[in-house]
């Protein structure tokens, strides 16, 4: 079954202006998807401004603006936390005063507790975004005490929101079963995937098979499950190569566990990379792999299946609703084992070019941009009308 956006009323009214504070990390670039999709959706709505956690960064874009502060980890958060709320407070009564309409936009648990105060504050309603499937995290991903924490953290602050949204089929299902309502938007493909990256050649052509992998470097991305994997695979492949895009907090540790496997010269750590890099790798990669052990419904599959590539995905979030009638995508459980059993079969019966192209169009039916940003920013709408 494949998700489709939430049927959410196309209305105009004033000009609104969302206030946008996310507690996820970005990485140290600007021009990532978020960056993007944030500058669309400000010109459908009216203005953006957004509070986002990361390296220090100051930007104009058109309708956009962004204010990108340093978070350090743990209960050190609550001083970004307490900086997100003075500087929410300020952009919100400063668009008040100009007779628009403020909504309030929380996503990620800080981001959750920023945006509900600043809501409070200024009396403004706010719209809490849910990416990740956290109501099914496994203890692998937090611990169990952090997991506790964040499960009751979804469901106190999805109740005092004037509305959530979340990204796929799973995590609506779970606030359903708590009483919660919530709209489901997808993510979505940015224009530039709408034209597939240029090959030399085909995927899995070659006799030595890459691998990508795209993510921030933490627990939950699974990499760790992804290194023995491939230190598995390496004996009967052993032209077999992993790039992972990403960093994080855990980059020294799966550095050395890549090394403690014997992985040196079949495993390279790149770091960040913009949009147009990611596309860049796409286009030499045979193979993406997913190994997350949990995931809402991660932007990367699209944009790897709209590229024509095969994917192993393991079963977790919103993978298996979105991805488990696509031929070109192999599911597997959240384990080293499954997840090198599942390149196995894709290295020794690859999916052919129709299977491919197949697939391409359906997630660029199912996840276009104008598509889901109209949903998006229509559903901005209804939160703040009155």
């Amino acid at each position: 079954m494949t998700a489709t956006p939430a049927s959410v009323p196309a209305t105009t009214g004033p000009q609104l202006t969302v206030v946008t504070i996310s507690g996820a990390r970005q990485a140290d670039v600007d021009d990532s998807a978020d960056f993007r999709t944030w500058a669309a959706l400000a010109d459908r709505v009216g203005q953006a401004r957004c509070v986002w956690a990361g390296p220090g960064l100051e930007c104009f874009r058109g309708s956009m603006h962004v204010l990108r502060r340093p978070r350090r980890t743990g209960p050190r958060s609550l001083i970004w936390a307490a900086g997100s709320v003075r500087i929410g407070v300020r952009l919100a009564r400063a668009a008040a005063v100009k007779g628009e309409t403020v909504v309030l936009n929380g996503a990620e648990p800080w981001g959750w507790l920023s945006a509900w105060l600043v809501a409070r504050l200024v009396r403004r309603p706010w719209l809490m975004d849910i990416h990740g499937d956290y109501l099914a995290l496994p203890v692998a991903s937090l611990g169990r005490w952090r997991r506790a924490v964040l499960r009751r953290a979804v469901v106190s602050f999805a109740r005092r929101a004037t509305a959530r949204r979340v990204v796929a089929q799973s995590m609506r299902e779970a606030l359903d079963r708590r009483g919660i309502p919530s709209v489901l938007v997808p993510p979505r493909l940015l224009p530039v995937w709408e034209k597939p990256p240029e090959r030399a050649r085909p995927p899995l052509a070659g006799a030595s098979p890459q691998l990508l992998t795209v993510g921030r470097l933490v627990s939950s991305k699974g990499y760790d499950l992804l290194l023995t994997a491939l230190a598995e695979l390496v004996p009967a492949v052993p032209g077999i190569r992993l790039r992972i895009v990403g960093d994080g907090p855990l980059r020294d540790r799966l550095t050395n566990e890549a090394a403690r496997l014997g992985l040196r010269g079949h495993v390279e750590f790149l770091g960040a990379r913009g949009v147009d890099e990611v596309r860049s790798e796409l286009s030499r990669a045979d193979l993406f792999v997913i190994s997350s052990r949990d995931e809402g419904l991660p932007r990367t599959l699209l944009e790897a299946t709209a590229s024509g590539v095969p994917v192993v995905a393991t079963t977790v979030g919103g993978i298996p609703a979105a991805a488990g009638s696509w031929p070109s995508v192999s599911l597997v459980t959240p384990d080293a084992a499954a997840i090198a059993a599942g390149v196995r079969r894709v290295l020794a019966s690859p999916p052919d070019a129709d299977q491919l192209a197949s697939v391409r169009r359906d997630v660029l039916a199912s996840y276009g941009f104008d598509t889901n940003l109209d949903a998006l920013a229509a559903l901005f709408r209804t939160v703040g009308t009155p």
